[in-house]
């Protein structure tokens, strides 16, 4: 019998859309097969529970996001000067759990396409 690719915990919470401190409860309850091996969990991606569907408020279309990098590369500017003009206002952003900013594309695109960004054109910031 084949021996399982097994992943740690924080893939594994990546894997089935659960915190790990969850998956840990579950695989101590039992409810979620799991090794335990010199205080690290360990998990068979093929037997993880599958993913807790999304809230209501939060099913739809969602929309896309971009890094300061993609944004940067399609201004041809340095990835910094997009998160000045982030903390300037001049391009919205939302922030990540993990505290990074993204940027809707929709709105990247309308600012990409106007003709005149705030007055100033041709020396690299909006």
């Amino acid at each position: 019998m084949p021996i399982p690719a097994l992943v740690p915990l924080g893939e594994a919470a990546r894997l089935s859309g659960r915190h790990p401190e969850t998956l840990k409860e579950m695989a101590e309850a039992g409810q979620v097969f799991a090794f335990f091996v010199s205080g690290h969990y360990y998990f068979d991606p093929g037997r993880l529970p599958d993913r807790p569907p999304l809230p209501e408020e939060l099913r739809g279309e969602l929309p896309e996001l971009m890094t300061a990098q993609e944004v940067a590369r399609l201004f041809r500017v340095h990835p910094k000067t997009v998160t000045s003009w982030a903390r300037q206002g001049r391009l919205p952003y939302i922030r990540t759990l993990g505290g990074h900013r993204r940027y809707v594309a929709e709105d990247v695109h309308k600012l990409l396409g106007q003709q005149d960004i705030h007055g100033q054109q041709g020396n690299g910031e909006p």
